[in-house]
């Protein structure tokens, strides 16, 4: 049963990004949780706190308006004081002159008594960074912005090679 309810809030937590309901996302990470984003681009890297991790959403939606998610897996496993979830998604969006775009992905959750203590994001990493380039060239500064946070471990990916 307590399985299934994780899976049902996970779904309405989607629910509440596809609404562009950020706040609401914010408020279940614990205070000094984990949120991280494979890739060297502007969502990319990791954060600490709940400051940080607004400023990512804020920029989430700033650079993807119309972002929505399409659940494909929802699992959770573990006891409520350690739950590991899985999320596997089918995400839809456009850039500014109304050209659309997919990619696929998963999202790694660990929750502690209903909050969340860890997020790790991975999708394509090279169709988002070619997206957000798009977007740059269309103006949306944001777009070519360093990473919220600890760029972590793509800091070099991202340099130009010399």
């Amino acid at each position: 049963m307590y399985h299934a309810i994780v899976r049902r809030n996970l779904r309405k937590s989607f629910a509440e990004v596809n609404r562009g309901n950020y706040p609401a996302i914010v408020r279940q990470f614990t205070p000094a949780a984990e949120h991280w984003f494979s890739g060297a681009h502007a969502l990319g890297g990791g954060r600490r706190d709940n400051e940080r991790i607004q400023q990512w959403y804020d920029r989430l939606a700033a650079l993807l308006p119309d972002l929505r998610f399409e659940l494909t897996k929802v699992s959770a496993k573990g006891w409520p004081w350690d739950t590991v979830a899985f999320v596997e998604w089918v995400d839809h969006l456009t850039d500014r002159e109304g050209n659309h775009y997919s990619n696929q992905g998963v999202h790694v959750i660990r929750i502690a008594w209903g909050k969340i203590t860890e997020l790790h994001i991975y999708c394509d990493t090279a169709l988002l960074a070619s997206v957000l380039d798009t977007l740059a060239a269309q103006g949306v500064t944001e777009a070519s912005a360093p990473p919220v946070g600890d760029p972590g471990p793509f800091r070099a990916a991202a340099a130009p090679a010399a």
